[in-house]
């Protein structure tokens, strides 16, 4: 009886690409016969924005760890407290909270940048997404101290406020919520 030749490891390796590769054939061949299928992954990949902080946070609760993003970093614990101000009045989509000169602005719940930088209308801004999926707009930062991707503690510190003015601005599905129930 003949002795069987174990495969060696390039052989493996190219078994592997060639399934891969026969699989996505198969996935396009679906999708190019099913109007269906193409109408669910345009609606739910292309139209729908990819919930990053959701995601991180399953990831986390498993692994430990915040996902392995390149140029994503974790900013330390800083403050327990919520924003601290001295007056509150409703500003357009939000609120606009009198804050002390300098202030530094601590996040009010844990996510992950959505975006960090000039906004019209609004000044420099910060974007958090939190894994409830509502993103929290902070606005009228003198700097920002965030970068895009950056998966943010509670507490965490992303700038001082200018003119002693935050606005902030909670919205779900880009839709504006109440303001009364983050503060």
């Amino acid at each position: 009886m003949k002795k069987m030749k174990k495969p060696n490891k390039f052989s493996k390796f190219i078994s592997k690409i060639l399934v891969c590769i026969i699989l996505v054939l198969i996935g396009l061949i679906f999708l190019k016969s099913n109007q269906n299928a193409r109408d669910f992954i345009y609606k739910n990949i292309f139209q729908n924005n990819l919930k990053f902080a959701k995601i991180n946070a399953l990831y986390e609760k498993y692994f430990g760890s915040s996902l392995p993003l390149t140029g994503s970093k974790q900013t330390a614990l800083v403050s327990e407290e919520k924003i601290e101000y001295s007056k509150l009045e409703k500003y357009n989509d939000g609120v606009k909270l009198k804050v002390e000169e300098n202030y530094a602005v601590p996040i009010l719940n844990s996510g992950i940048v959505i975006f960090a930088g000039e906004k019209e209308g609004h000044g420099k801004t910060v974007i958090i997404e939190g894994a409830d999926e509502v993103d929290i707009w902070y606005s009228n930062l003198k700097d920002i101290k965030v970068s895009m991707y950056d998966y943010l503690k509670k507490g965490s510190i992303i700038g001082e406020v200018n003119n002693q003015e935050l606005i902030l601005q909670f919205t779900k599905g880009g839709k504006p919520l109440d303001y009364k129930k983050y503060i």
